[in-house]
């Protein structure tokens, strides 16, 4: 006798992971390596269906029996539209429960601060992982919204040290889905990391043991055969053989399924179409209806578009989820795949789907849901729908910028998409979309759309904005020139608003100063000035000060420099908001260890960072960092300062400001040499080359001179006089160098007489003195004229009033050289000056300086004997974090603890754990506790 199959419950993922094997044994592994205290990462990718999802689910119940956290979430097609929330619902729902995460339960930082939320969440996962082992799952990552990504970017490598492990799951992009904040951070975890888990479909024998697991029955070669057309995909097979179970086309005759019938379902959708048309009318209608939210959903907000109330809505639910809906942990209703709501979807006729998305519209709009998501409900609500979704991403451009502005230009490109060519609103459209695409660092994608729009006979207006926002894209991947030009053709339109002006004249500057056309960044800081404060543009006024300040110290007037940077702090306190986004402490910090006042530096720099911790401002990271490394290479700290500037550059890259990668180059080629690793410092300079092969500019200071030392210490002198050839001139008028190096002046001075130009050298001791002229009150300026000087002219004496100065402005990187140059005229300063490049790290010069000693017959002198260093491996910056990190305290308090920045802290326990060999934090603090037990 036949019955037909298909009483049991088939919704959601019902079978056993058929075939996943292998794949199952490396995730177990990875379990319990997260158990003994190890974090990492690892991204499953495959197509849809294939079970990325189960074999994710699979891991959950092991976890949690290891005495692992378990936060996890489904990224859905709707969360850009509200930052943070695929990683904030998923930390929401971390189970068991912890204190850590208990304020993203009383508060919605998503909507209130979501860029500061970015720091507490660090603090509240280091909390946590303290407590437990933490598994992080995020299903469908590719729809992750943009600060999660971002967020993803910063916490991986910060939590390295930690026991949290990632897993994503990811479907390979097409099209235009290759631009999503998902893909993006997926593509940089794979670019230099581990290798994806990919997941192939499924063989001929498991296809046949999946069958007979759905059917509940063994199957015969006809069911087989039909679920072998799904190409090995797990969903569709299940879905197709639900289908032919619900039509009474699969039946089981003596214990064996088999399909009977000719009518076949010939696809996917046409399975989830058998299914659908097997509820009652009122539940299809619900499935049909909700398909068009994207994202879980409330029994609420399904009564209101189905036109019921929700007691009339609970039966249909219910019949719904035998088959369709699943509940999510908060209690919505979510479709059990998005393969599966994709199908229904596609089967609602195109002006029935855009009175749904009329009418989901207005509902979320009701809810208070983000302007993202109601505006992209309202893109697919027809012509109409499409303008008011521009008008209202329009009408917060500038706060959605902040938080999703490459959500938001998806909206804007969708909308240029439908709107006609002649369309007078699509050019205003276009301009805005430019600043958004730039905002989200989505810089060649403005650059084409604004160049293609530029000669397009826009009004000038509109064409000012559009060329403001190229102009900010091309400096902020470094394109100075371009940005030049961009402002230039902007600023020639005498009817543009004078606000803009003020911003055009601000982005101006600093480019003009990169490329070394003082004069003119001076006058367009000015006018931003004066134009700003004109129209209320403060920002514009913070930024312009900032320029004219690096102007001014460019050219080496520091007391101009201080004056200008106090002034934009000022201001930028005063009225807070997007002027105090400018971070103009930043440059207050840079002109303040010109002047060689470093306890102030120090605490500018210190509090301007927390500042800028507290309002999520990442572009401004990699300025903190170069500014922190310039202030511990001016305090001779080349360990700290090293790592400092590697941290910068790290994050400069995961930002794609390559602008700021170049000074960190700069001075982590000159640290390098230092230290007499000259390998690495060439693998700096080629890392500069492929930067400037891009057309990426940075000023001589950073780059020329780094490499000049690097030729020096190779012994090709001659090669590097050739290339600071055109520099020497120039001295007279932009002295930086001086300032960001006093002893580069006398390194100046012997390069050139070495290379047979005594003129060139002369020029060094003119432009030194001008400088000290300049400066009267610094101690630094006037030891580097009579350094180089005294070098030049064989002039002990005036060698010896270097030394004094520099040791008046405590320089002791500069004060060893003065020593050094000082003992080759006779004096007998060798052996200080050896204790000081050994008390700082210079390994090149320490050695050179032995060997002078030697050949004189001299014994190098030695320090005091002092008791051996617990963990004689590590440097002192890096012993000092290891015994904070032994003590049990997270990267967050170490970096509170030790008044250092937690990239830094990052960075030192990634060498700690090189050197030490270990992985984990347990294992670290188990070394600690035994090399240094009168510590601990």
């Amino acid at each position: 006798m036949a019955r037909t199959v298909g009483d049991r419950r088939l919704a959601g993922v019902t079978w056993d992971l058929f075939g996943r094997e292998p794949e199952i044994q490396f995730l177990t592994r990875i379990i319990d390596d997260t158990a003994a205290g190890a974090g990492g990462w690892h991204v499953l990718t495959g197509p849809p269906g294939i079970g990325k999802s189960r074999l994710l689910q699979a891991v959950l119940a092991p976890a949690a029996a290891r005495g692992i956290a378990v936060a996890s979430r489904e990224a859905f097609r709707l969360d850009p539209a509200v930052p943070l929330v695929t990683l904030t619902g998923a930390l929401r729902d971390c189970s068991p429960e912890t204190s850590a995460f208990a304020w993203l339960a009383r508060h919605e930082p998503e909507r209130a601060d979501p860029l500061g939320t970015l720091q507490r969440l660090r603090t509240s996962l280091e909390q946590a992982a303290r407590e437990n082992p933490l598994l992080i799952v995020i299903d469908d990552a590719q729809w992750m919204d943009e600060l999660s990504a971002l967020a993803v970017r910063e916490l991986i490598p910060a939590l390295a040290s930690s026991p949290v492990r990632w897993l994503f799951a990811h479907r390979p992009p097409s099209g235009a889905d290759r631009s999503t904040p998902g893909h993006q951070v997926v593509r940089w975890l794979l670019r230099d990391g581990t290798p994806p888990i990919r997941l192939r479909p499924l063989d001929e024998t498991a296809i046949a043991q999946l069958s007979a697991q759905v059917v509940g029955a063994e199957v015969d070669n006809t069911v087989v055969a039909l679920a072998a057309s799904c190409l090995g995909n797990p969903l569709r097979t299940e879905q197709l053989l639900r289908a032919l179970v619900r039509t009474g086309q699969l039946v089981v005759v003596r214990g064996v399924g088999s399909v009977v019938g000719d009518a076949l379902p010939s696809g996917f959708v046409d399975a989830v179409r058998e299914l659908l048309e097997s509820l009652s009318e009122p539940a299809a209608w619900l499935l049909r209806s909700v398909s068009v939210f994207d994202r879980p959903f409330d029994i609420g907000e399904a009564a209101r578009l189905c036109g019921r109330t929700a007691m009339e809505m609970a039966p249909l639910v219910r019949e719904a989820m035998d088959d369709f809906l699943v509940e999510d942990p908060l209690g919505r209703l979510a479709f059990a795949h998005d393969l599966v709501r994709q199908a229904v979807y596609s089967m609602l006729p195109r002006s029935l789907r855009e009175q749904l998305h009329r009418d989901v519209a207005a509902i979320t709009r009701d809810a208070g849901r983000p302007v993202l998501e109601v505006a992209e409900h309202q893109l697919k609500s027809g012509r109409s729908g499409a303008a008011e979704a521009v008008r209202l991403v329009r009408s917060t451009a500038r706060e959605i910028a902040r938080v999703a502005p490459g959500a938001a230009a998806d909206v804007m490109l969708r909308a240029l998409d439908a709107a006609d060519a002649d369309d007078p609103g699509r050019l205003p459209l276009i301009a805005d979309t430019v600043g958004l695409l730039a905002a989200a660092a989505r810089l060649e994608e403005a650059r084409r759309l604004g160049g293609e729009s530029l000669d397009a006979g826009l009004d000038p207006q509109t064409s000012a904005l559009l060329q403001l926002g190229l102009a900010e894209a091309c400096k902020h991947s470094g394109l100075d020139r371009q940005t030049v030009e961009y402002a230039d053709a902007a600023l020639r339109h005498p009817e543009i608003p004078v606000p803009v002006q003020a911003r055009l004249h601000a982005v101006r500057t600093h480019a003009l100063c990169y490329l070394g056309e003082l004069a003119g960044a001076d006058d367009s800081g000015s006018r931003a000035d004066t134009l700003g404060r004109q129209s209320g543009e403060s920002a514009a006024v913070v930024f312009g000060l900032a320029g004219r300040s690096l102007v001014a110290y460019t050219e080496g007037r520091l007391t101009d420099s201080l004056a200008h940077a106090e002034a934009a702090v000022e201001l930028a306190d005063r009225e807070g908001g997007e002027a105090a986004q400018r971070h103009p402490r930043i440059w207050l910090g840079g002109a303040l260890i010109a002047l060689d006042r470093f306890d102030e530096a120090a605490e500018v720099i210190s509090a301007g960072r927390r500042k800028s911790d507290r309002s999520g401002a990442a572009w401004a990271d990699p300025l903190w960092h170069y500014f922190h490394t310039a202030l511990l290479y001016a305090r001779g700290r080349l360990d700290d300062a090293g790592v400092e500037a590697q941290s910068g550059l790290a994050v400069a890259e995961q930002h794609e400001a390559n602008a700021l990668a170049m000074p960190l180059l700069g001075m982590l080629l000159r640290i390098a040499v230092r230290r007499g690793d000259l390998s690495r410092a060439q693998d700096h300079l080629d890392h500069v080359r492929r930067l400037a092969g891009d057309g990426v500019t940075a000023v001589p200071e950073d780059v020329l001179w780094a490499e000049a030392v690097l030729l020096c210490a190779s012994g090709a002198t001659k090669a590097a006089f050739d290339l600071l050839r055109d520099f020497y001139p120039r001295l007279l008028e932009r002295p930086a160098l001086f300032t960001a190096d006093p002893a580069s002046a006398a390194e100046l001075v012997r390069i050139a007489r070495q290379a047979g130009h005594p003129g060139e050298a002369s020029m060094v001791v003119v432009a030194t003195r001008r400088y000290a002229d300049r400066n009267p009150g610094s101690r630094s300026a006037t030891g580097s004229a009579a350094h180089a000087a005294g070098v030049h002219h064989s002039d002990l004496a005036g060698v010896q009033r270097a030394v004094a100065e520099f040791r008046r402005a405590d320089r002791p990187l500069a004060l060893a050289a003065a020593l050094e140059d000082a003992a080759a005229l006779g004096g007998d300063t060798y052996p200080e000056a050896l204790s000081i490049v050994t008390r700082c790290g210079a390994e090149r010069v320490r050695v050179r300086i032995e060997a002078l000693l030697r050949e004189r017959g001299a014994v190098a002198p030695h320090e005091a004997a002092e008791a051996a260093p617990c963990l004689p491996q590590l440097t002192k910056a890096e012993r000092r974090v290891a015994i904070e990190v032994g003590a049990g305290r997270t990267n967050s308090e170490v970096a509170e603890v030790l008044y250092i920045s937690k990239h830094t802290v990052d960075a030192h326990l990634r060498n700690i754990f090189a050197k030490l060999g270990v992985r984990r934090r347990a294992e670290l603090a188990r070394i600690v506790a035994q090399e240094c037990p009168s510590i601990t």
